[in-house]
């Protein structure tokens, strides 16, 4: 029944907030692949990996979650062809294709200067926030080689959390995955010294495919700040966001209510 409760959440949101639309925002030149895994039970020291994309642009960089970039296309094509057909029953075949664990889609210096997410706990959240002056340490005499590249280390702390990174001067781009940049050269590796939240780049590939802004019609923009709060009463009581765009009251099949939701696990990448 949750799942099912959670399931036409998600239904009712895809139909009510539309389509996503698309805007061209740059022309991508580089396509990075990273493994990103992220430890969200410190108590069990369990967690995801996922493969994360990062478009790089001459201007923008996107990084976002193919596996949920498919699932969302999947999704919303089931849904339109059920409406085109008055099919007042919606099959979600999408189903074979399950959702990515990161639903955030993170554009670097878009607009000039500062940073604008994407990311959604049922509703549709964005915000937007000022590139950070990352006060890199460099270590000129650590070196190592990553996919072919010459790598040297640097080291930072950011929002809560202490990195080592490894960047390519090879590749003089110094926006980087997910918030990072400000390098004189791509970042193929980043992990935090707890080894909860790490990003390791797998390929590196030329091409000319165009970075598109996708926005969801009606989304809510808020601040940086309002995102986490949400986000962080979401995994301590889900059914109080969930309860509010849920069909039904939430009832086992004899009627009775079911019980709360138990709290989920909650270790986000930015700790303050």
């Amino acid at each position: 029944m949750k799942k099912k409760i959670i399931l036409a959440a998600i239904l009712i949101l895809f139909v009510v907030q539309q389509m996503m639309g698309q805007e061209i925002l740059d022309t991508a030149i580089l396509r990075c692949k990273y493994k990103f895994t992220h430890i969200i039970n410190t108590e069990k020291n369990t967690g995801y990996s996922e493969l994360m994309t990062l478009d790089i642009g001459k201007n923008i960089c996107k990084y976002y979650s193919e596996k949920q970039k498919l699932y969302d296309s999947i999704m919303r094509a089931q849904i339109m062809q059920a409406f085109q057909t008055n099919n007042k029953k919606i099959t979600i075949s999408a189903l074979g294709h399950p959702p990515g664990n990161v639903r955030s889609v993170v554009y670097f210096n878009y607009p000039a200067g500062k940073i604008t997410v994407f990311e959604r706990i049922i509703e549709f959240y964005e915000y937007t926030e000022n590139i950070e002056n990352i006060n890199w340490k460099f270590f000129q005499n650590e070196t190592k080689e990553l996919l072919g590249y010459n790598c040297n280390k640097v080291t930072c702390t950011f929002r809560g959390r202490d990195y080592e990174a490894w960047y390519t001067p090879d590749i003089p781009i110094n926006g980087g995955v997910w918030k990072f940049g400000g390098l004189p050269g791509l970042i193929l590796s980043l992990t935090d010294t707890k080894k909860q939240v790490q990003f390791v780049c797998e390929s590196v590939e030329k091409v000319s495919v165009p970075i598109n802004k996708d926005a969801v019609e009606g989304s809510m923009k808020i601040s940086r700040k309002e995102y986490i709060s949400i986000d962080k009463k979401f995994h301590e009581a889900p059914m109080s966001i969930l309860g509010e765009h849920s069909i039904g009251t939430g009832t086992d099949a004899n009627g009775n209510p079911l019980p709360p939701v138990r709290n989920l696990p909650y270790n986000p990448i930015e700790l303050e």
